[in-house]
């Protein structure tokens, strides 16, 4: 019995020690003028056009504000509107799927609350990103956990609620990356 107890306390130490060795490096994107980390469109200043190496920004446990205007960035940045729904497949990418879409949809959620109760108050929704900003974000001490480099917040004036806009681009840029990186291609 004593010999069992031992073998399962080595094997756990073990076990600590090559999970604190699988880390990895910090990944950071940032825009420059933007101490948020948010990642870059892409366009000639952005690491993929320059031929420089993508990096990720942490997104367990941090905040953001950086909300956006949809209607823009939907015509012009190469933006759609992310789906809320787990879409991997295997077993190895499942878990930040969902966890990615999770933090997205309670986001929303707590969002769209906050928009119920400012039209219950004022019989009106805030009319553009400036008023939500100004109404319901910052009075609030609103802060959203931060998305995946390849997803941004928006406010969908039309409809008066908070998306997730993902850009298929960036996504791509990554995966190419990766892929090169990895020896896949």
């Amino acid at each position: 019995m004593r010999n069992r107890i031992r073998h399962a306390g080595m094997a756990s130490v073990a076990a600590l020690i090559f999970l604190a060795g699988c880390e990895g490096e910090s990944r950071v994107l940032t825009r420059p003028g933007n101490g948020q980390g948010q990642a870059q469109a892409d366009d000639e200043g952005s690491p993929a056009a320059r031929g420089g190496k993508i990096k990720l920004r942490p997104v367990i446990g941090k905040t953001t504000q950086d909300i956006r205007a949809a209607e823009p960035e939907l015509r012009n940045g190469g933006a759609k509107i992310a789906t809320m729904k787990v879409t991997a497949k295997d077993p190895i990418t499942l878990q930040g799927n969902v966890y990615v879409t999770s933090i997205g949809r309670i986001s929303v959620m707590k969002i769209q609350h906050a928009l119920d109760l400012y039209y219950a108050t004022n019989e009106k929704y805030p009319k553009d990103l400036k008023e939500f900003m100004e109404e319901i974000i910052q009075p609030n001490g609103i802060r959203l956990p931060t998305l995946p480099y390849y997803q941004e917040y928006a406010y969908d004036e039309k409809e008066h609620k908070l998306v997730i806009l993902e850009y298929p681009d960036r996504k791509a840029q990554f995966q190419e990356q990766q892929d090169k990186e990895l020896g896949r291609r």
